[in-house]
């Protein structure tokens, strides 16, 4: 089995899609675009002061996961 490596550029593109496609289809009515701009950030910028790799994808699925879900609570809430 391949070891994966969130700073190697093909696999971040591949972790970065398939952490995109999870959040979208859990958060029911979530933009997956607003979703891949979040994960797209967050990655890239947990990445940067990084020692450990490996937990990466799990913080961003986790950190942008609760912020779309509280977005859409939120909304509903609110009615917007």
């Amino acid at each position: 089995m391949k070891k994966l490596d969130p700073g190697d550029p093909i696999q971040k593109k591949q972790i970065k899609a398939s952490i995109r496609d999870s959040i979208f289809k859990e958060v029911v009515g979530s933009n997956r675009t607003e979703i891949a701009e979040k994960v797209e950030a967050l990655y890239e910028k947990l990445l940067i002061g990084a020692v450990i790799f490996t937990h990466i994808p799990s913080l961003t699925a986790g950190s942008v996961r609760r912020e779309i879900m509280g977005q859409r609570i939120e909304s509903t809430i609110l009615g917007h």
